[in-house]
């Protein structure tokens, strides 16, 4: 059985989907992966909250003064751009999509079960040896310990595939000869969609916890 180690960005995608909030043009499919044993790092665990809360909160549109400079000797640009807003999502969206992320990592859900491996000091010190990539390549250090756990908790028989679509830790990735995939969505019936967002209005939990 093939292990998955989904990044925090693949898991909102898949969160997302399931919630009738596609955030991807494209769409690719997941089924494989439901197929395999799934995994997420403590840190993702931790980090989707964060995500699903700035969709939730959405984003003001605004005028920015431009700061960028235009010439050799130094000069700004005098000019102000335009930065688009985001609509805050429904509230009962995020809940279902916070309710739905529970009951992965607890193991309840129908839809897919989820694994958390917390980060020690083993994971930490791996991290910092695949931040050496940093300098040719653009990602940041939580990227480095999704990379580093995938690295710890591989064997040569049964290496752990990391999912995620971001190209800089894609390429860092190849450059270490791991295994990645580009995440995608499986096609899940609306009932099942439905039922987690009708749900929602059952959830009690705060927008501090899951």
């Amino acid at each position: 059985m093939k292990q998955y180690l989904l990044d925090t960005n693949a898991f909102f995608e898949m969160l997302s989907f399931l919630a009738g909030k596609g955030v991807r043009k494209d769409e690719y499919d997941f089924e494989d992966i439901r197929r395999g044993k799934c995994y997420i790092s403590k840190i993702t665990e931790l980090e989707i909250l964060s995500v699903i809360g700035k969709y939730g909160r959405g984003e003001q549109e605004q005028w920015q003064k431009c700061s960028r400079q235009i010439d050799q000797d130094g000069n700004k640009c005098t000019h102000r751009y335009y930065q688009k807003g985001m609509k805050p999502w429904n509230k009962r969206v995020c809940m279902a999509m916070r309710k739905l992320a529970k009951e992965m990592i607890e193991g309840t859900s129908p839809i897919l079960k989820l694994n958390v491996l917390d980060i020690d000091s083993e994971i930490i010190n791996r991290a910092e040896g695949f931040m050496m990539h940093a300098t040719k390549y653009k990602f940041g250090s939580q990227d480095a310990i999704i990379a580093a756990t995938a690295i710890i908790n591989s064997t040569e028989e049964c290496p752990m595939w990391v999912v995620t679509s971001d190209k800089a830790l894609k390429a860092a990735m190849k450059a270490e000869g791991m295994e990645f995939i580009v995440p995608g969505v499986s096609q899940v019936s609306q009932s099942n969609i439905q039922t987690y967002i009708e749900s929602s209005n059952d959830v009690t939990s705060s927008p501090s916890t899951l």
